[in-house]
């Protein structure tokens, strides 16, 4: 019986892995033109979580707070499970609505855009020492305090 030389188990092993990562890239490309209706909201997801990632360090700095690994890896866990809370939602939009309306995907990504919104308006905060919430919210207010003045005022005219 023949041993199996070591340059031999090599090229083995390298053509096995070439196969295993072309068949797994190819199938992820499937998944990811799966995904297409919901790639806007992912994307504003990742880049919302890349952004409090780093206000979140420039925080943590400013305030002479260490910077962890534990924190980092907080970036990253919510990086995955907020995907697959989309993802999820993506697919009972799928099965009881419809592929196009993608109301319970919207729902979901909307509320994740919003946590992570607030987060880095708070870090945000704390690094400029200005309270952008107040200004956020006063300039909403007024927003709303004109749309409804507007719309009293058509009524009126009616």
């Amino acid at each position: 019986m023949k041993t199996l030389t070591t340059k031999y188990k090599m090229n083995y092993l390298t053509n096995f892995l070439n196969g295993l990562w072309s068949f797994a890239g190819k199938y992820a490309m499937l998944f990811l033109v799966f995904l297409t209706p919901v790639h806007p909201l992912l994307y504003t997801i990742y880049i919302l979580l890349v952004c409090d990632l780093i206000t979140g360090i420039t925080k943590a700095v400013k305030i002479k707070e260490a910077v962890t690994s534990k924190r980092m890896r907080d970036s990253v866990i919510k990086f995955v499970f907020y995907s697959i809370a989309v993802f999820i939602a993506f697919q009972v939009d799928i099965t009881l609505f419809s592929a196009t309306a993608l109301y319970l995907a919207r729902l979901v990504g909307g509320y994740i855009i919003l946590i992570e919104f607030q987060s880095n308006i708070e870090n945000i905060s704390t690094i400029t020492g200005i309270d952008l919430w107040v200004m956020i919210k006063d300039k909403v207010m007024s927003f709303f305090d004109s749309k409804l003045k507007e719309s009293k005022g058509d009524k009126t005219n009616a």
